[in-house]
């Protein structure tokens, strides 16, 4: 799984990365009806939010289900987390649908267990083919070469009996090399084997939003100019001059403050006038 796959990621893509991995916790049979359910309502949200005004029968309807068996179903979810309902009710005696959203963050949770789950799948069946494939390779190798004529060696053999004896088979030589699953080369699966990329879309179809703002996103970095002593310079100027500009700005605010401060205190007075008044006072109580 890419790790492009986020909450912000569509709810149906994120259900459709989960069934590729396999379903994680849940796969099996037993979750079937779960699966089902949880497909359909994602089926039937509107928006990326992942959110819809439905009543169960309208769900078991896109799930295939009975009612009772979709409401367990819907239990079920809301009680792992990954969907929040809102049940309906009556209002001045007009039933109204319930409100169902789907909550993204523990869904790609339980998306990114089935991925790690999903894996290790992988290797243990790579493991049992490369096992499979071997023991079939020994067999292969091993095999005794029976003296008789085979049962599908046709009648008309004269020519055969002639230059290998009565009894013996001609030892024919492959005209071309067998096939790679005979001689034990295991060709593991790759992404590239995929027809899907990681959003659900077809690869190479250009129709993928995510894989899109993913190579813009690459080509805006690819296309960014190198961080040169000049533009290192021009930097550090533009930030000193910012710096400069806010230490002018809060001097001016902290002047204007003390001129209030000064005015409520000193009404009338400026502060020549108060700075003389407080001299004289000084000198009339030294006199005294």
């Amino acid at each position: 799984m890419n790790s492009t796959i986020n909450s912000e990621t569509p709810a149906m893509v994120l259900v459709q990365s989960m069934a590729r991995a396999g379903w994680g916790e849940l796969g099996g049979n037993e979750w079937q009806g779960v699966r089902s359910t949880l497909s359909a309502i994602v089926a039937r949200t509107r928006g990326r939010r992942g959110y819809m005004d439905a009543t169960v029968w309208q769900v078991s309807q896109s799930a295939g289900l009975s009612t009772r068996w979709t409401a367990r179903c819907l239990r079920i979810l809301e009680g792992l987390g990954i969907i929040t309902w809102n049940r309906g009710v009556l209002r001045d005696g007009t039933p109204t649908a319930g409100f169902i959203q789907v909550n993204k963050p523990i869904l790609l949770r339980f998306v990114r267990e089935a991925w790690a789950k999903g894996a290790a799948a992988w290797q243990a069946r790579r493991a049992e083919t490369r096992e499979r494939l071997a023991d079939l390779k020994r067999r292969e190798q091993h095999n005794r070469r029976s003296r008789r004529v085979e049962l599908s060696t046709p009648l008309n053999n004269n020519l055969a009996r002639r230059a290998f004896g009565a009894g013996g088979a001609p030892n024919i030589e492959p005209s071309k090399e067998p096939p790679a699953w005979a001689t034990g080369k295991d060709e593991t699966m790759n992404d590239d084997d995929c027809l899907l990329c990681d959003h659900g879309y077809i690869k190479d179809s250009g129709n993928c939003p995510h894989c899109h703002r993913i190579q813009d996103s690459r080509k805006n970095e690819t296309a960014r100019k190198p961080w040169t002593k000049e533009r290192r310079k021009a930097w550090r100027n533009a930030n000193a001059r910012r710096v400069q500009q806010d230490l002018e700005r809060l001097t001016a605010e902290e002047h204007r403050r003390t001129s209030e401060l000064w005015r409520q205190e000193h009404p009338g007075v400026n502060s020549f006038d108060w700075l003389r008044q407080q001299l004289e006072a000084d000198r009339a109580g030294i006199r005294a």
